[in-house]
This record gives C-alpha cells, sequence and structure tokens, in this order.
C-alpha cells in the first residue's frame, strides 16, 4: 500500500536532518527552497508507489482468474461443449475452440466436480458429472452421446490429469413417511398437494446440492391441510427418506437410507417411473401414509 505524500515527505525531512552537509539548510518554512524540492519529489513517489498498487491488483485478478487446468476450467468447458462439432487449434496455437459458437448444439446444462483417489493410483482423479435439460428438471446423457463429451474433454486436459465425465439418470427419491391432516379435503387432493411441495423442493435443489431430511419434511409440512409428518420406526417397511442411485451401467442400486443428508450419486433427484430397473420402486404417492389428524390422548 502506498505511502501518503505527507509520510514520504516526513521521512525525506528527517533523513535530510540526520546528515551534517545539509544542516545548513534546515528550514521549518514550507517555502524554503529545500523543502519545496523534498515536497515536489514526495508526490513524484507517491505517484509511483499508486501506480504499483495498481499494477500489483491487476497482476493478482490476471492470476486469479486464469483456471487453466482446475477444475472449475474443465466444468466451464464443459458447458461450450457443442455436439457434432470438430474442435481446432486457435490460430496462435495456445488453445483449443470451435470455428464458430452455436448455442442450439450446447447439450451439456449442468456440471458438477468431485476428486477422488484410490489405493492403486496415487494420483487423484476428477469426476465431472454432467447432465442436460433445465434447471430442476435434469436428464442424463445417453451414453452414445456421452463417449464424444468424453473424447472433447480428453483434447483439452493437462497432460498427466485424469478426468472422467458421467452422466447417470436421477436418483431416486423414496420418502417413506407418515403424513398427518385435518382432514377437510379428500385423500387424493392431500396426496395431490403433497406431490407438488416434492417436486418443488427437487427443483429448488441445486445440481449436485446436499439432500437434506429436514427440509424435505418441511417441504411437505408446508402442502396445504398438512399438519405433521413423522418418521414411524415401528411401521412396515422401516420409514425415512431414501434414494436408490444408478450406477454408470445404469443399473439401479439397493435403497440406501439418509441420516440426515446426502450427496447423489447422479447430481439430481426424481420420483420413480414404476418402469423397467425402477419398477419395484414406489412412487411419492406410494410411499407416504396418511393419517387424520386426532387430538384425543
Amino acid at each position: 500500500m502506498s505511502r501518503t505524500i505527507k509520510e514520504i515527505y516526513n521521512e525525506a525531512v528527517q533523513e535530510r536532518n540526520r546528515r551534517l552537509e545539509l544542516t545548513e539548510f534546515a528550514s521549518d518554512s514550507k517555502l524554503s527552497v529545500m523543502n519545496g524540492i523534498l515536497w515536489t519529489v514526495a508526490a513524484v513517489i507517491y505517484s509511483f508507489e499508486t501506480l504499483l498498487d495498481v499494477f500489483a491488483v491487476d497482476i493478482s485478478e490476471a492470476i486469479n482468474n486464469r483456471i487453466n487446468g482446475t477444475p472449475d476450467y474443465y466444468a466451464n468447458a464443459l458447458l461450450q461443449y457443442q455436439q457434432g462439432d470438430e474442435l481446432i487449434v486457435r490460430e496462435d496455437g495456445l488453445a483449443f475452440g470451435y470455428a464458430q459458437v452455436d448455442e442450439t448444439k450446447r447439450i451439456i446444462t449442468q456440471v458438477s466436480y468431485v476428486e477422488s483417489t484410490d489405493d492403486s493410483n496415487l494420483d487423484s482423479k476428477l469426476i465431472l458429472k454432467v447432465a442436460t435439460g433445465t434447471k430442476g428438471h435434469p436428464e442424463a446423457i445417453p451414453a452414445e452421446e456421452l463417449a464424444p463429451v468424453n473424447a472433447y474433454i480428453n483434447k483439452l486436459k493437462f497432460a498427466g490429469t485424469r478426468i472422467e465425465v458421467i452422466s447417470t439418470k436421477g436418483d431416486v427419491l423414496v420418502p417413506r413417511l407418515t403424513v398427518f391432516y385435518d382432514g377437510a379435503i379428500p385423500e387424493a387432493e392431500v396426496y395431490d398437494n403433497i406431490g407438488a411441495q416434492i417436486r418443488g423442493y427437487i427443483t429448488s435443489i441445486d445440481f449436485d446440492a446436499a439432500v437434506y431430511v429436514s427440509r424435505l419434511t418441511d417441504a411437505i409440512r408446508e402442502a396445504e391441510h398438512v399438519t405433521d409428518v413423522y418418521i414411524d420406526e415401528s411401521a412396515v417397511p422401516g420409514q425415512g427418506v431414501f434414494i436408490a442411485c444408478h450406477d454408470t451401467d445404469g443399473k439401479i442400486q439397493p435403497l440406501q437410507r439418509i441420516g440426515r443428508m446426502a450427496y447423489t450419486a447422479s447430481g439430481y433427484l426424481k420420483e420413480s417411473s414404476r418402469k423397467d430397473e425402477e419398477s419395484e420402486l414406489p412412487t411419492f404417492r406410494e410411499s407416504i401414509t396418511l393419517k387424520i389428524e386426532s387430538h384425543e390422548v
């Protein structure tokens, strides 16, 4: 941080007064020739130090904004992927790019990353989760379309970097809960209200964000005519909030109960379709047990 002109001037005066050969020029008058010269020199030094401060800030911003080779660099590169287009080397030979930007070919809309390690390889591996679709309604990218994406990122990656791009179907949410309501409307309407609240909660979650049991139950509790949400530990099958994820081959994994919070394997949640590998997983309506609120002791 640059010094003020007065600070520089005072330091110059102190230095001058320490030198015997300059004592004859000592003067308290700011209008003296020597003090006028000192003040001018102090102003020049101040200007130079200010320029250095500005230069340091500019250099710092430039360094901070250079994300080459970082996870953010690869995540941003995937968002710029254009399906069907060929990467070309820039004229300066320093980077790859597309001959023409075409937003309609950018199929990747959601990206997150995680670094993982294993016992057989000491270097960490960057795993990039991707999805297509709009915010709140993501979808998996088919395997045949994901192969060119991996080829694209392999061209961009730095030497020695281990990267894998994955895109799987959404984790199936199974909220096995007991929900109490006031009995003022038919059960079907209550189920519709609860389903809307759960879907709203899913839509509000950022891609690859944590799933919290308390936030899900709070969302259900906000449904019209719902009075309480309860996890009945004595119920069969056992209650709680469960998720079932798909592996990279598309196979569904067993349901896992969420304690307080959990992260999804795919980066997003969905309701069971009751088709194919999800045929045994209940929908939101089938998972929830409705009971009329009773004030009897």
